[in-house]
């Protein structure tokens, strides 16, 4: 497989983003009033005259894990309540347009600084990365725009053999820095080139982040507002598998009788399985959730594809500079006496270094975190229309190494003294939208029990309700067809199957990055792979998903079984729990095909991908 893989989707164009009204908005809150009213009434009934008391022990886990899962939708009512989107305006030209001019200050021309942070990748993918940000565009030309490659990977040409990128910078006469460790990550890379440029807007890029030329132009304006800290455009990924039809996906995966299989399904010639196989397609989070924070303020920063105020940066660096001398001090007046303050501080500004990206595995929302509780009420964006694309996770162990990340570095700060919730500064909207963040990966913990409480009532033939009644029925169906409606009108048509059956699905490495910050404290950044190599040892990843299915077939064998001898205790739980279970299929079966998608599947879902693509040519 070719490193430069991903050419064959280049000519794909980004999705258009959705169009916000405040016709929609008023339709999405009527209905998310009858389902917070439906809901409440829904809770209350369970409490009081639904709860098992002789079976406490499934009942009330059940119960607490409804009202949890009712407050993640509450929560999400709240960031889709409305939307905000403004117009960027003109490029600006000048440093007064986007700063206050102190006395005697002269004005010029503003300073552009994009950093393209680097580890590990392949050369091929840094340079496609860098040839199209030379070509990025600008109406004036007095403005600089640099190029600076941040290479952690110490590729300076120095060792024999290795790819050399201090080299290929020179080619495209851009800047190349290197560090001698890698302290702080990502964070740590910046922060190296922070204070040896600058540009008063730093453009943030990851290794195959690849912007279009009008990236600038279209988002310099927003830094008008004097206050705008950052602005994050969509990360789009251009290169998301594109699936092939089921008779293939058969016949490859189980040979002759796949085939005989195939033939004999209805559409499974048209039927594609495995676009967008490892549900890692970021459209639905960015032109929905994170644009819909806007009207909030409470959009954070997703790193590649950002825009940063320098002067933001700079201020955040001297405050959390003096905050860290401020408690060193404290500390060391309770072990010393008459200390001289003033040399002290002197003393620890030269030991503690500024850091304008906070040193964190998730550095990027930790900065937005600082940079939106700080006293100067610092605002930021989510651009709607994608201005550069980016390459996905193409293997399901890198996807789950990528999002496990995510998750530990969310929990992290979660547990930490600034978990944006009660850190000061924070309006109550920031604290409402950074806690539905926090409370998506808290969710395995009521997740599991939706899970495993049908498998608990096919073998122990407990029902967790006193009984599976109409009055159950009555209330269950409105509020769960409400919540349909609901998430249907918020997100505006978007496709919300994959990321449904992957928010899902995504309990057990949830559950492991719990594990890994609360208990074993091991939290480490994990480089996101742009290679394709297929692993032979993801069974790990979803061993927990197979049993449930296991544990649920037995289950439902032994119910029917029961019910052939006219020996069941209650039909209406039988049946109830098999719709449940059967809904809890269709939620994480795409999740562990995917773990099993290898090489074949993918060099035959991009054959019919060009297959496809050829076809359409001719048609034209």
């Amino acid at each position: 497989m070719s490193e430069k893989y991903y050419e064959i989707f280049e000519d794909r164009k980004p999705y258009t983003p959705s169009k916000f009204s405040i016709w929609k908005d008023s339709l999405f809150q009527i209905a998310a009033i009858a389902f917070i009213f439906v809901g409440v009434d829904y809770l209350y009934w369970r409490w009081n005259y639904s709860i098992n008391w002789d079976a406490a022990w499934i009942s009330l886990p059940l119960y607490f894990a409804e009202v949890m899962a009712f407050i993640g939708s509450l929560l999400t009512v709240i960031n889709y309540w409305s939307h905000k989107d403004l117009e960027a305006g003109e490029p600006v030209h000048y440093l007064s347009e986007i700063e206050n001019l102190a006395d005697g200050q002269t004005d010029r021309p503003i300073k552009i600084d994009l950093y393209i942070a680097t580890y590990n990748e392949e050369l091929a993918i840094v340079e496609d990365t860098i040839r199209d940000a030379t070509k990025a565009k600008y109406p004036y030309d007095d403005v600089a725009i640099n190029i600076y490659v941040l290479d952690d990977g110490h590729r300076d040409g120095t060792k024999p053999g290795q790819e050399n990128f201090k080299a290929l910078a020179k080619k495209y006469n851009v800047h190349y820095f290197v560090r001698e460790n890698n302290i702080g990550f990502k964070a740590g890379n910046m922060n190296n080139a922070f204070y040896q440029t600058d540009g008063d807007i730093i453009v943030v890029l990851d290794a195959d982040t690849r912007i279009f030329p009008d990236f600038l132009t279209h988002t310099t304006g927003y830094f008008r507002n004097k206050k705008m800290a950052w602005v994050q455009t969509p990360q789009w990924f251009y290169d998301i598998p594109p699936g092939l039809p089921l008779k293939d996906y058969l016949t490859i995966k189980y040979k002759t009788f796949g085939k005989v299989l195939g033939s004999i399904i209805p559409f499974s010639k048209k039927y594609i399985v495995g676009k967008n196989v490892f549900g890692t397609d970021p459209e639905l989070f960015y032109d929905v959730i994170l644009r819909r924070r806007n009207a909030a303020n409470a959009a954070f920063s997703c790193g590649a594809g950002s825009l940063q105020r320098r002067s933001a940066l700079a201020g955040l660096a001297i405050r959390e500079q003096n905050i860290a001398i401020e408690e060193q001090i404290k500390k060391s007046k309770k072990t010393q006496k008459n200390i001289d303050t003033t040399s002290l501080k002197e003393k620890l500004k030269k030991e503690i270094n500024l850091r304008p990206f906070v040193h964190h595995i998730s550095e990027d929302i930790f900065t937005s975190i600082m940079l939106h509780s700080d006293r100067l009420k610092w605002q930021s964006y989510q651009h709607a229309t994608p201005e550069c694309k980016m390459l996905s996770p193409q293997t399901f162990d890198i996807f789950i190494k990528q999002f496990s990340r995510y998750g530990e570095g969310t929990i992290d700060i979660a547990f930490s003294k600034n978990n944006p919730v009660f850190i000061k500064g924070m309006t109550l909207r920031q604290r409402l939208a950074y806690l539905e963040t926090i409370w998506s990966y808290l969710s395995p913990i009521w997740l599991l029990i939706f899970i495993f409480y049908p498998i608990v009532f096919l073998f122990t033939l407990i029902p967790p309700l006193k009984a599976f009644t109409f009055d159950f029925f009555i209330r269950i169906v409105p509020f769960l067809m409400l919540n349909v409606l609901v998430t249907t009108i918020g997100n505006w048509g978007k496709d919300t199957k994959r990321p449904e059956q992957f928010y899902q699905s995504g309990f057990w490495y949830k559950l492991q990055a719990l594990y890994k910050v609360l208990i074993k404290g091991n939290v480490k950044f994990n480089v996101t792979s742009k290679s394709i190599k297929y692993s032979n040892s993801n069974l790990k990843h979803v061993w927990p998903h197979i049993a449930i299915f296991i544990l649920t077939i037995l289950g439902i064998g032994y119910n029917l079984y029961l019910v052939y001898k006219g020996s069941h205790p209650s039909y209406s739980a039988f049946f109830a729990n098999i719709f449940w279970s059967v809904f809890t299929f269709y939620l994480i079966s795409p999740y562990v095909r995917a773990a099993f998608w290898n090489k074949d599947l993918h060099e035959r879902s991009v054959e019919h991908y060009l297959q496809q693509k050829q076809k359409a040519n001719r048609q034209k």
